[in-house]
């Protein structure tokens, strides 16, 4: 498998495709409480914000940060304007991690207002909008309300056909499709297949700390690689998967206090389930088994290091924004705690994005402004950040991946990366634009997939006696062969972590059982100009 980095183009912002929209399933936005936004009929507070472009968002929660909601003068404000179209904020219920992180957004919901006199939709789009138009006529803080977004839908990059919204069987049409559509050359169930593999684990060596590499997706299955071949326990201790229970409760409540008042999925643990999100029909999640193929490419890439593995994400896509950020001030609280205690065991080195969303401004602004931050926190701390640039063949900015585009400054960009197919040359569905600065094998990638994931669908054919037709959703053997940037951005990460192993052996200024900051920087910088050089 390949990796090369592209030389920065010069240019800090590219052509961007705006006519890219997001074309997402009723049932999805429906099972998730969303709504796409149109910009042909989307309310707009006036100058000086802008007119949106379409992206996905959730109607029933706006994003506060926490200091926001300690001040009960500012929310009782609020209130005051949400009443004018009829909603009002729930007081959030207490989360001690969530608390805890002051600089967390957290989602907080909305209801219609109590004893309104009319009947009341709604809406966090309306109610941002109305915040703004009270922030122009000064009756609230414009730097307070300019922290106060809606919360958007991330979803995973591994559809291809057209959009990665796609939730099921994949729409024909597009050039990269087979006659079956839904997969990259392959149409069948979601885009990967089974397939047998017969090598053994790759083998580990001893580094004087194992890197980690932290991986927000799905979750993990069981398999023979990782140590253990069911759901009765969490990873044992010598497995090269680790979690992070405590964040992981911390997601599930969030996810259970939206739950009351809107529709809501409820990621419960690390746990990579269910594995079909219907059980009347059976056939597997879009997404279902996600994590465990990503875990199973940085290991087969950086054998020495570990994976820690944080669940953000359902099996049919879909991820909430709030949860994305939960787990990544989670993952900057725990390098913080381990830098500042010198605490090696709770280092985080990398950490591999294989979602994203289009933003209503298309440029990084206010939209995608929690993310930023939280992305820019763990840059100066040292922690590198990859994202997939997604699967759409198009130019748009999908962000994460598209902040590969701001200068470093505080410590090494963020690294988006595009797929390439087994031949090195740019697979048709990647997103390509000058934000995308790397590119890895994301076509034809053979990797990990949880042993017990079995839909309903049948083999094609079924002749006599004990024999079959390759059972398409029937992963037993524990190996399948997926397509899309999902798989090339965690390639690239695993590259470069080798890459960290190697300067870290060669240089002892830069050692990896050094958890310091400043030597985290050095180290990060060193490893991404060694596999730089190595592309």
């Amino acid at each position: 498998m390949v990796v090369t980095f592209v030389p920065d183009p010069g240019k800090p912002f590219g052509e961007d495709d705006r006519s890219r929209v997001p074309e997402v399933p009723q049932q999805l936005l429906e099972r998730h409480g969303a709504r796409v936004l149109d910009p042909a009929d989307a309310l707009v507070a006036g100058e000086p914000y802008p007119a949106p472009r379409s992206t996905v968002y959730r109607t029933g929660s706006l994003l506060i940060p926490n200091d926001i909601l300690r001040d009960k003068d500012v929310l009782a404000a609020i209130n005051r304007e949400l009443a004018r179209v009829y909603m009002e904020l729930v007081p959030p219920r207490r989360n001690e991690y969530g608390e805890r992180l002051a600089r967390l957004p957290r989602p907080v919901q909305l209801r219609p207002a109590a004893k309104t006199p009319v009947p009341a939709q709604v809406d966090s789009w309306l109610a941002l909008q109305t915040l703004r138009v009270a922030a122009n006529a000064a009756r609230l803080r414009k730097d307070i309300v300019d922290r106060v977004t809606v919360e958007h839908l991330l979803f995973g990059t591994v559809d291809i056909g057209g959009s990665p919204w796609e939730a099921s069987g994949g729409i024909g049409g597009a050039p990269w499709e087979a006659s079956g559509g839904g997969g990259y050359v392959r149409g069948h169930s979601g885009g990967r297949i089974p397939v047998a593999l017969a090598v053994p684990p790759p083998p580990r060596g001893n580094p004087d700390r194992r890197p980690v590499v932290a991986v927000l997706d799905t979750g993990i299955g069981p398999h023979p690689w990782f140590g253990f071949l069911n759901r009765s326990a969490p990873p044992p201790a010598s497995s090269f998967i680790k979690v992070f229970p405590a964040l992981q409760d911390a997601i599930r409540i969030q996810d259970e206090e939206a739950a009351l008042t809107s529709p809501t999925r409820v990621l419960q643990d690390f746990w990579d389930a269910p594995v079909t999100d219907n059980p009347l029909i059976g056939v597997l999640d879009r997404d279902t088994g996600h994590g465990t193929f990503i875990a199973g490419v940085v290991h087969q890439s950086a054998p020495e290091a570990d994976v820690l593995a944080i669940r953000v994400m359902h099996g049919d896509g879909v991820a909430y924004e709030a949860d994305v950020l939960l787990a990544l001030w989670g993952l900057v609280d725990r390098v913080e705690q381990a830098q500042q205690g010198g605490n090696a065991d709770d280092m985080v080195d990398v950490v591999s994005l294989s979602l994203g969303y289009f933003d209503e401004a298309g440029t990084p602004s206010d939209f995608t402004g929690h993310l930023l931050t939280v992305l820019n926190r763990l840059r100066e701390l040292g922690v590198l950040v990859f994202a997939a640039a997604g699967n759409d063949a198009t130019s748009r900015r999908f962000y994460p991946a598209a902040f590969a585009e701001l200068a470093p400054g505080i410590g090494p960009q963020v690294i988006s990366v595009g797929a390439l197919n087994p031949n090195d040359t740019r697979a048709l569905f990647s997103n390509e634009a000058p934000w995308v600065r790397a590119w890895a094998t994301g076509a034809g990638v053979v990797s990990t997939f949880p042993i017990d994931a079995q839909g309903s669908m049948a083999a094609g054919f079924v002749p006599a006696a004990d024999r079959a037709a390759l059972d398409l959703d029937n992963f037993r053997s524990g190996f399948a062969v997926w397509d899309g940037t999902s798989f090339a951005a965690p390639l690239a990460a695993a590259e470069v972590t080798t890459a960290m192993i190697k300067c870290a052996a060669a240089d002892s200024t830069i050692a990896l059982k050094s958890v310091d900051k400043a030597v985290a920087l050095k180290r990060a910088w060193a490893a991404l100009k060694k596999a730089a050089h190595n592309a």
